[in-house]
């Protein structure tokens, strides 16, 4: 539904209606409401003014289970989608029920395990600059090479042989602004973002498309720019635009956290109007 190779509109364009219609808003995490890797207290509270506005927040992030268990608890969202769309969590707290969803069953994540190990074992052996994500031991359903967050960024001639090994070993990766992430499994961010809908509301993404809004900041959100009508990028994203093929409809003037704020105090100005 996102435009293709254009030339993205500011923030400031969005409509008012969509802002007065808007329900969810989905958001991913790192480099998009963190910056330098730490979560400054305006993003929490650009949350807190979403969910007091009657917007559900749903996190959509590479992060791992382990993580994503604590955001649904401590945070005041609706849901959180992790390790590229492999699961949902969602915690009811006037019932004290946590839910977890998964897309693959318990056998099938142990038999990818099995191959990740051996993805794994290559990487580490024949690319030694980069690692492995300091998270790694919190997830369930992926692998997580580090790029950049704990060690020096790899160059090219790395980024580029660990894709040939993930090619050759048959495996599905994304790129992050931190972690180049891979799996096996026929999901992405973007299907469970569909699944998530249809459990919780028993819509389709076509159906929600002038009521819901994502915002983003790197190519492992590209399936959601090109599926939703209304998404949102925090400006760095424009150090990956000659990486995607579809862009996000909105884009902030600010980078990281400072442009999540811009975005969420646009719509929520608008929406009161």
């Amino acid at each position: 539904m996102s435009q293709e190779k254009k030339a993205i509109k500011s923030i400031q364009d969005v409509s008012s209606k969509f802002c007065k219609n808007l329900e969810y808003f989905f958001t991913d995490i790192d480099d998009t409401i963190t910056n330098n890797g730490l979560l400054p207290s305006s993003s929490l509270e650009e949350i807190w003014k979403l969910k007091n506005a009657g917007i559900k927040v749903v996190l959509i992030t590479g992060r791992p289970a382990g993580w994503c268990d604590h955001f649904a608890r401590m945070w005041p969202i609706d849901g959180v989608i992790g390790e590229n769309g492999a699961f949902y969590y969602c915690f009811d707290r006037k019932n004290s029920n946590f839910e977890r969803v998964y897309y693959l069953s318990e056998e099938e994540r142990l038999e990818n395990r099995k191959k990740l190990d051996k993805v794994r074992e290559r990487i580490i052996r024949e690319v030694p600059s980069c690692g492995i994500a300091s998270d790694q031991d919190f997830r369930l359903f992926d692998l997580a090479i580090d790029c950049c967050e704990d060690v020096k960024r790899i160059n090219e001639e790395a980024f580029n042989k660990i894709f040939t090994i993930l090619k050759e070993e048959n495996a599905i990766y994304k790129v992050s602004s931190i972690h180049i992430n891979c799996w096996y499994g026929n999901y992405d961010k973007v299907s469970c973002l569909r699944k998530y809908l249809k459990d919780r509301t028993g819509k389709t993404i076509k159906d929600m498309q002038e009521k819901i809004f994502f915002t983003g900041d790197s190519p492992n959100d590209e399936p959601i720019f090109k599926e939703m009508k209304y998404t949102g990028a925090v400006a760095n994203i424009n150090n990956f635009l000659q990486q995607i093929n579809f862009y996000p409809s909105y884009v902030a003037s600010k980078n990281t956290s400072e442009g999540f704020k811009e975005i969420v105090q646009v719509i929520l100005n608008k929406r009161n109007k």
